[in-house]
């Protein structure tokens, strides 16, 4: 009974300890004027917003996918990709398509090695058809999901998301629809971590 007490004591020192972690509302993390809907019903939601053409996305995607694992069942985590520039439009379009073919765990990775580690170019549908083509992926699928309703609803949603969360730069992470966390406020990529953390447990411990 002792062992089971002092088991369940650590385990509720080290959750508020998460919580008691100092990051100032406004200066560490934004809160958001208007919370924002979440789409992970009574789930937590975790939401990367981020761009294949950004270096700074993929240099925080080990980091977002161990963060990933370790987050509880009761946190969903989203990706989403914004379009800054005409350019970075044909990438985000990429992501759902790979969505909508069910292939993003072996897709998602590959372009961004592609662009970032080979060079390659991938402004194009036909040069980021070849980063499918090399994951196994039939070009005839690739090209109908690309021209799919499903898709282009996907990227009006997308842009609709990135404009209610105020995203202003990539990466930023949003938590539950009411804060948003960013490289530039955290102050690097490490304190983006916890401070997302911290607004998980935030958010749990409010029972939202």
């Amino acid at each position: 009974m002792a062992r089971l007490f002092a088991a369940v004591l650590v385990a509720f020192l080290f959750s508020g300890s998460a919580l008691a972690e100092t990051f100032r509302e406004g200066s560490d993390y934004r809160k958001l004027d208007n919370p924002v809907r979440t789409e992970t019903g009574d789930r937590i939601e975790v939401r990367e917003f981020f761009s294949y053409a950004c270096p700074h996305c993929y240099t925080f995607k080990p980091r977002m996918s161990r963060l990933q694992q370790a987050l509880g069942d009761d946190v969903r985590v989203l990706h989403t990709p914004v379009v800054f520039s005409a350019a970075w439009e044909p990438l985000a379009r990429a992501y759902y398509v790979a969505e909508d073919l069910e292939v993003t765990d072996t897709v998602h990775g590959a372009i961004f090695v592609a662009y970032h580690d080979e060079g390659k170019r991938l402004d194009s549908r036909d040069g980021l058809s070849a980063v499918f083509e090399q994951q196994g992926v039939d070009r005839e699928a690739f090209e109908a999901a690309w021209d799919s309703f499903a898709v282009d609803t996907a990227m009006r949603r997308a842009d609709n998301s990135a404009r209610r969360h105020q995203v202003e730069s990539t990466p930023s992470v949003a938590v539950n629809g009411r804060y948003l966390v960013d490289a530039r406020r955290a102050g690097g990529h490490e304190n983006m971590i916890r401070i997302i953390e911290h607004l998980v447990e935030k958010e749990r411990q409010a029972g939202r």
